[in-house]
């Protein structure tokens, strides 16, 4: 019983944000600045111009998860820093894409063991054509990769396909469907996603555009490990912050959070878990 519950909890643990990694260059934080509050337009909307160029995000990632089957639930934490390149290269209306994971280090609080190492940099590359992404080289569907899952999840957070013409209290809807590894298990997430722009603000010494995000969350993954078959079952809720320049349309500054309901069934055992996670991506020069 006592293996069966380090086992469960480390699969929890990296289904969520925090991915497991070694430490390949100890990532050194960089204070943030305060991230200020939106205010309404004076301007009346703003356009917002695509434009070729790189960007490097900071990134720091938590995990809590709690059993919701033990009579004396465990509480446990991952965090992740790491650091990721995105090059954008426009054509038209399509946006070609590189990125870059190369640096990551993980920490655990509990009962879990050390985190599995992983060979980095870890490189994904792709196109955007209006809210549509298409990563290219995305292993994680020929083999279970869950770094190379997390770097695709980031690209699917950070490329959003903005309207070119934004407004005070404007808004949209889009969905998504991933294919990716959750601890090792093939899992298909989908994901509603609804934006408001909430107002306008000066962020980093420039002009942004502040757009709130409200997620609903479906995930659904089968697979084994230490040869038992393993479903994984998890619903939820996520928001999120962004901090858009319109000058070129980079995103400055994204803050995530989620709530997750899980259900992991192994040897016909269901064991519940619920989970917290929180994201935070800032641009670095």
């Amino acid at each position: 019983m006592r293996r069966r519950r380090y086992y469960l909890y480390f699969f929890v643990l990296i289904t969520t944000a925090c991915a497991p990694s070694a430490v390949q260059r100890p990532v050194q934080p960089t204070p943030l600045p305060p991230l200020p509050s939106p205010v309404p337009s004076t301007a009346g909307g703003w356009t917002i111009n695509r434009s070729s160029g790189a960007v490097t995000y900071q990134i720091s990632r938590s995990a809590a998860i709690e059993s919701q089957s033990d009579p004396n639930p465990l509480r446990e934490i991952s965090t992740n820093m790491a650091r990721e390149h995105i090059t954008l290269d426009l054509a038209g209306d399509t946006i070609r894409f590189t990125a870059i994971m190369d640096t990551s280090s993980t920490t655990t609080q509990g009962i879990i063991g050390p985190v599995q190492p992983v060979r980095l940099p870890v490189q994904l590359s792709g196109l955007q054509i209006g809210d549509t992404l298409t990563i290219s080289t995305d292993s994680t569907t020929e083999r279970c990769d869950p770094v190379s899952s997390v770097l695709s999840a980031d690209l699917h957070n950070l490329l959003v396909g903005f309207p070119i013409r934004l407004s005070q209290g404007s808004s949209w809807r889009d969905s998504l469907e991933l294919s990716t590894c959750q601890g090792m298990i093939p899992t298909t997430v989908h994901i509603a996603r609804s934006y408001v722009v909430s107002g306008e603000a000066s962020y980093q010494g420039l002009p942004v555009v502040v757009v709130q995000r409200r997620d609903s969350i479906r995930a659904h993954g089968e697979g084994a490990q230490q040869q038992h078959r393993v479903i994984l079952d998890a619903s939820g809720t996520g928001n999120a912050t962004y901090y858009l320049n319109p000058q070129n349309g980079f995103v400055l500054r994204l803050n995530t959070e989620q709530n997750l309901d899980l259900a992991i069934t192994t040897s016909g055992k269901i064991s519940r878990f619920r989970e917290s996670s929180t994201q935070n991506f800032s641009s670095v020069r």
